[in-house]
């Protein structure tokens, strides 16, 4: 079983404010929810935080980002543990890019492992909750949080 989340950022005139989504996904299973607007802008994102249901960090990293020749923007983060869980590891990327017409694609990704098992995490980016979830029973999950629709 591997866990798989997916989210669709919200569509002009609808706003969400203060909402964090919780999600554990089976294989091949999807969960689409509009982000959080703290999230729409994430070529300006710098910090993500993995913290456990006690609130502790148990992963944390600061995002490299990158501007193309093109203006597109893309963010790499290492996550490191912090001694909560000695082996727990991670990454995470961001990708923002513009396409003709002017239509911008937004994309956090977000891989853990070595986490503890069946356990309830949070996901928070420059210190605000955006998202729940549960690990798999090898202690990993991936997260994609996209403003475009699943395929």
């Amino acid at each position: 079983m591997s866990y798989r989340l997916k989210m669709i950022l919200p569509v002009v005139g609808m706003f969400l404010l203060g909402c964090v989504v919780v999600a554990a996904v089976s294989r091949g299973g999807e969960i689409k929810q509009p982000l959080p607007s703290s999230l729409d802008d994430l070529a300006a994102v710098k910090l993500i935080e993995i913290k456990d249901a006690g609130g502790q960090t148990v992963l944390g990293g600061g995002f490299t980002m990158t501007t193309k020749r093109n203006r597109n923007v893309e963010g790499k983060a290492t996550l490191a543990p912090t001694g909560v869980d000695a082996d727990a590891a991670g990454k995470a990327e961001v990708e923002v890019s513009t396409k003709r017409g002017g239509h911008v694609e937004k994309e956090l990704e977000v891989e853990v492992r070595n986490l503890a098992p069946g356990a309830n995490f949070n996901l928070f980016i420059d210190g605000q909750q955006v998202i729940g979830f549960t690990t798999n029973p090898r202690g990993a999950a991936e997260l994609e949080l996209s403003n475009e629709p699943a395929s």
